[in-house]
């Protein structure tokens, strides 16, 4: 087996035990198959540095630690997947393209738990976004990913179709 093969033999695997692990299937109200939970995958340079940092800066569980992958979990069904770039079929690109929002109705307790902490690259603190429908903060991981903590503005009607709390 090449080590190309390998790898993306690991990975399946790996992604398999991740849905099975980490969500039961259930049946959905809809005509759709059922989801057991959905996984981002971000890809680092310095896969122990990433993982430090979501892990000991952050906070989050580490749920799943192998040599080529590192999953945190953000909510009972919902969780983060660090990917080693120098194994990964895919690679970091300067331009990510990609933001973790992570809704809390705690947004000041977050902040204030974050922003004096070393190794925390804040972009801003706590301001209203999108167009006034959020309040939010930002950060930028050891990757260069940004990472936004959030919360749905209450006083606004369209918000309140998409907040979690």
């Amino acid at each position: 087996m090449t080590p190309k093969n390998k790898l993306m033999s690991e990975f399946f695997l790996g992604l398999s035990l991740t849905i099975m692990l980490f969500a039961p299937a259930s049946a959905s109200d809809n005509s759709n198959p059922s989801i057991a939970a959905g996984v981002p995958f971000f890809y680092y340079d310095d896969l122990g540095a990433a993982a430090d940092w979501y892990e000991n800066k952050i906070g989050l569980k580490k749920v799943t630690n192998e040599e080529w992958v590192v999953i945190f979990e953000l909510t009972e069904s919902s969780n983060i997947g660090l990917v080693n770039a120098t194994g990964g079929s895919l690679k970091p690109t300067e331009n990510k393209g990609a933001v973790l929002s992570i809704e809390t109705a705690e947004l000041e307790a977050w902040y204030e738990k974050l922003k004096d902490v070393e190794g925390i690259n804040m972009i801003h603190g706590i301001e209203v976004g999108a167009d006034g429908m959020i309040e939010e903060f930002r950060m930028h991981d050891p990757g260069g990913y940004i990472i936004e903590f959030f919360r749905w503005r209450g006083d606004r009607e369209e918000a309140k179709k998409y907040s979690k709390e």
